[in-house]
């Protein structure tokens, strides 16, 4: 009876010997979380540092040798370092891991963590790659019309609309009309961070050169992908334009009436001009009187008229030219040329032929030139306006 129970308590002890050097023979790692998960992430960024933790679970020290990133998608994560070494049993190290996607979609992958001797632990890491995405606000900017070498400005309000935060790159202007627009201010500096939900702001000012329509747009880059709002915008002016250009008096006789003519002017622009001055200047000056005019002061709509009636009276004989100017704001005057021909008065009598215009009325007692008496024969200072007189004198003197 006392063999049987020694044969008995000598198996229970040969059991729980075997039992006990198999539970805790040596070192083993436990890792945590597990699984690791990441946040979603912006293609061509990295995600928060995740750290796992690892334990030594055994029943004595180890080494750990080293870590590894393992499976399908083990390109898409990266190893951020690790404080592990020689591990005590029942001690703590961490290794640190983020998620760095090349594509968007969901990626696997599983991080090893190997002793010099013993077992590897592994746990399974997971994360959601995503498409960066910038809105605008408004989505595009319409300048108007914009009158000539003006420059205005409007701004743009630029949005992470994305599920997870990117980097600025580029900011800029391009397309057919960028020289005409660009990024004047703005604090979406190159590497600024944008979480969800997060804005920055554009100033864009535009300024055109000619009449003509512009368009072009302002990009900002994310994490190598650019975003665009439409920028449009037309040059404008105030043209003024004479229906006709020269302006022809005919031949007109020297100490008439001279010839009036009424000139029309129209504003060819596409916006509103202002006059301030209306001139005859250059050449003969003296031959031409600008009499009335009714296109400075106020705005000539785009499209609307205005008119000045200019005499030619010619204070000597030949061709005559000058020019009726017209100087507004913002460079959109007009320049009118004028011509005719000083004529004496006999010759224009005898050019008459019922189609052209009316000679001129005679000079009383034919001693004037332009309302002026000559003061005696012989006494004439210019040349040329004496010589005319005297054929005029010669042609209206009654017989003797």
């Amino acid at each position: 009876m006392h063999k049987i129970w020694a044969i008995a308590l000598l198996a229970v002890a040969l059991v729980l010997l075997f039992a006990s050097s198999a539970v805790a023979d040596g070192p083993e790692l436990s890792l945590s979380p597990s699984p690791a998960s990441f946040e979603k992430t912006t293609v061509g960024e990295e995600s928060a540092t995740v750290t796992v933790e690892v334990e030594n679970v055994g029943d004595s020290g180890g080494s750990v040798e080293g870590s590894a990133l393992e499976g399908v998608d083990a390109a898409d994560f990266k190893l951020n370092g690790s404080d592990c070494g020689w591990v005590e049993a029942g001690q703590r190290c961490n290794v640190w891991v983020r998620f760095a996607p090349g594509s968007t979609g969901t990626r696997v992958a599983s991080l090893a963590v190997r002793l010099k001797e013993g077992p590897e632990a592994t746990v399974a890491l997971s994360g959601t790659a995503v498409a960066p995405q910038l809105s605008f606000g408004p989505t595009g900017l319409d300048f108007g019309i914009q009158r000539l070498n003006q420059s205005n400005s409007q701004g743009l309000q630029v949005t992470n609309s994305g599920e997870a935060g990117v980097r600025i790159g580029w900011v800029g202007t391009e397309g057919k009309d960028s020289n005409n627009f660009w990024i004047s201010s703005n604090d979406c500096w190159n590497g600024r961070w944008l979480s969800p939900g997060e804005s920055c702001w554009l100033q864009v000012t535009f300024n055109p050169w000619s009449m003509e329509s512009y368009e072009a747009l302002a990009t900002v880059f994310a994490d190598n992908v650019g975003f665009s709002a439409t920028l449009t915008g037309t040059g404008g002016e105030a043209l003024l334009a004479p229906e006709s250009n020269p302006v022809e008096f005919g031949s007109v006789a020297i100490g008439g009436e001279g010839q009036l003519q009424t000139i029309v002017l129209r504003n060819e622009g596409n916006l509103g001009g202002t006059f301030f001055i209306a001139v005859i200047a250059g050449g003969a000056v003296g031959s031409f009187q600008l009499i009335d005019e009714n296109c400075t002061g106020e705005e000539i709509a785009p499209g609307a008229t205005c008119v000045a009636q200019v005499r030619f009276d010619p204070v000597g004989l030949g061709s005559k030219v000058a020019r009726l100017a017209m100087f507004g704001d913002g460079g959109g005057g007009a320049m009118v040329f004028l011509r005719g021909e000083g004529v004496p008065a006999a010759v224009a009598a005898e050019s008459h032929d019922g189609f052209s215009p009316a000679p001129a009325k005679a000079a009383r007692k034919g001693r004037f030139v332009r309302g002026k008496a000559l003061r005696a024969p012989g006494r004439c200072q210019q040349a040329k306006v004496c010589d005319s007189a005297r054929v005029f004198r010669a042609r209206v003197a009654p017989a003797r």
